[in-house]
């Protein structure tokens, strides 16, 4: 299933998104006691939403399938990517790819260069298929038993003919 569009969130998507990062989470073999220490994270920030920060993939029922969001960092074109989260029952369908994309042509439009990411050890792979570069390890804030990795993604220029040079991702992603 490929997402039928992606659009910005509004404030009232903010509870169904939050379930999905947290049915995402419970997947990736986490337990309830773990998910309520997360959950600061796993909450998607108003704050954002009304900047314009956060982006919903939808099927073609116009249901919610997955989301992004994105926080400046006033680290001259950094951005830091808060985190991509997809439905379970639509994992590996092309969602967290075409979120990815959209994060990065929206960072673009905020002047970034780089997106930095903090990846949970379940989606390693993900980010480094899609051409992110590991550059080191820290523990998650609200869980430091959880080690994060820490990725930086160039934002390659746009082609000539106005496309993302972005790589294409592995057929398994």
């Amino acid at each position: 299933m490929t997402p039928s569009q992606v659009r910005p969130a509004r404030v009232d998507d903010a509870a169904g998104l939050t379930q999905i990062a947290v049915r995402a989470t419970r997947h990736d073999g986490y337990d309830d006691s773990a998910i309520s220490r997360f959950m600061p994270a796993l909450t998607v920030n108003l704050a954002l939403i009304a900047a314009g920060l956060v982006f919903v993939a939808e099927d073609e029922q116009g249901i919610p399938r997955g989301h992004v969001a994105l926080r400046p960092t006033g680290m001259g074109g950094l951005i830091l990517l808060e985190g991509i989260f997809v439905d379970p029952a639509c994992s590996r369908s092309g969602i967290g790819t075409r979120l990815f994309a959209t994060a990065v042509e929206r960072s673009r439009k905020m002047a970034g260069s780089v997106i930095l990411i903090y990846s949970s050890p379940h989606a390693t792979g993900f980010y480094a298929r899609l051409g992110a570069v590991r550059i080191g390890m820290t523990p998650f804030v609200f869980s430091p038993d959880v080690q994060l990795s820490m990725f930086a993604f160039t934002i390659p220029p746009l082609g000539e003919n106005g496309g993302d040079t972005m790589r294409a991702p592995h057929p398994d992603g």
